[in-house]
């Protein structure tokens, strides 16, 4: 099998695997016992959270543990319409900003808070000006009454590289807090929160070769929000419930790897599987997005004429794992959203297929997918 779906999930690699093996078998402790075992499992957290600060230049006290990605862009955008509502700053006018092209996960999350605080909802269009996209339509969106802008630094489906810096200062001009979707980005782009200027971050550690069912949320410090969730002490208070040890301990290390990680490898595969398809297909593929900021990993390509989710079944019949967009709106066979979003038409976004590459991509594996691609294409 030829695995081309990495912004759906990645395989834990066996580093990760490693450190968390003892955290499963002996040293199984609770995290806020007094005794030896629990020690133990208190200092694999915090060396685990130093690393994951490292990742994205936080400090350790700003990170705290999730169960997911999502989880974390429900509370970013909970909390600070929260806060805003025992401030006192809720009005008439009052909005949060987000992209037209944000994941489901934040979408939903700020439809329903939106509507639960009454607070209106501003999607803002994608414009492309010089090769990027344009900050003009954010500047037109954030006003005085913003309370919350929420735009991501990579896009899941298209690879899009958002200015989040840019945006970020518009937001701050205002008053405004950010919150950035990042569980597309670590390991395929720096990350700094600092130098981006955003109050919260998110992440999720299969993103990143990391396991499933945890991910972490970066609060900038002196931020002070609501809890996540109420009951014990954990996470600083942030977050009650016992923590998911082995979890964060594979995520501090595949965190720390992905920090490291030789992206310019991952865009030299990326390339030559791209130039392969224009060499063997011609005319019958478009590559979307290739001329914008994206990730080193991805390859959005449509296939003229084609219907890409029988497109899908078929290159699984010849080994090859691919995808029409994002994991978790792949029970539907509506038209992606985003790419629509972007720019394509309702056509060309039914016959587009998301290919995703990881450090653990091989040349052979590229090859092999050409092939299988050229296979079920006919």
């Amino acid at each position: 099998m030829i695995y081309f779906d990495n912004n759906a999930t990645t395989a834990v690699t066996p580093a990760v695997f490693d450190a968390m093996l003892p955290f499963l078998k002996e040293q199984y402790g609770n995290p806020s016992s007094i005794h030896q075992l629990g020690n133990q499992a208190r200092v694999a957290v915090e060396q685990a959270r130093g690393r994951v600060a490292k990742a994205i230049g936080a400090r350790s006290s700003e990170i705290t543990f999730c169960a997911s990605g999502t989880e974390a862009g429900n509370f970013a955008i909970a909390a600070a319409l929260q806060q805003a509502k025992l401030a006192g700053k809720l009005n008439a006018d009052s909005n949060i900003v987000i992209t037209a092209i944000e994941h489901p996960a934040v979408k939903a999350a700020a439809a329903w808070f939106g509507k639960l605080y009454d607070v209106t909802v501003r999607v803002v269009p994608m414009h492309f000006d010089n090769g990027a996209v344009s900050p003009a339509p954010f500047a037109d969106a954030i006003d005085a009454n913003t309370l919350l802008v929420s735009v991501m630094l990579a896009n899941n489906e298209s690879g899009l590289i958002l200015p989040v810096a840019e945006i970020a200062a518009l937001a701050k001009s205002v008053g405004a807090l950010v919150y950035c979707d990042g569980v597309q980005a670590l390991g395929k782009v720096p990350v700094d929160v600092k130098k981006l200027g955003v109050d919260m971050f998110s992440l999720s550690a299969h993103k990143f070769h990391g396991p499933k069912g945890i991910g972490a949320l970066f609060c900038k410090r002196g931020l002070k929000l609501p809890a996540m969730l109420h009951g014990g002490s954990q996470e600083s208070g942030r977050r009650a419930g016992t923590e998911n040890t082995p979890g964060i301990v594979g995520m501090g290390v595949a965190a720390e790897r992905a920090a490291a990680c030789d992206t310019v490898v991952i865009a030299a595969l990326r390339d030559t599987f791209e130039q392969g398809l224009r060499e063997r297909l011609g005319d019958k593929i478009h590559v979307n997005f290739a001329d914008l900021p994206r990730t080193p990993n991805i390859s959005s390509v449509q296939f003229k004429g084609a219907d890409g989710n029988l497109l899908l079944i078929m290159m699984d019949q010849q080994g090859l794992c691919a995808s029409t967009g994002s994991a978790c709106s792949s029970g539907s066979l509506s038209v992606s959203p985003v790419l629509l979003a972007m720019g394509l038409r309702e056509a060309e976004a039914k016959g587009t297929i998301r290919f995703s590459l990881s450090r653990l991509t091989t040349r052979d594996e590229v090859d092999r997918a050409l092939d299988a691609v050229v296979a079920a294409l006919k």
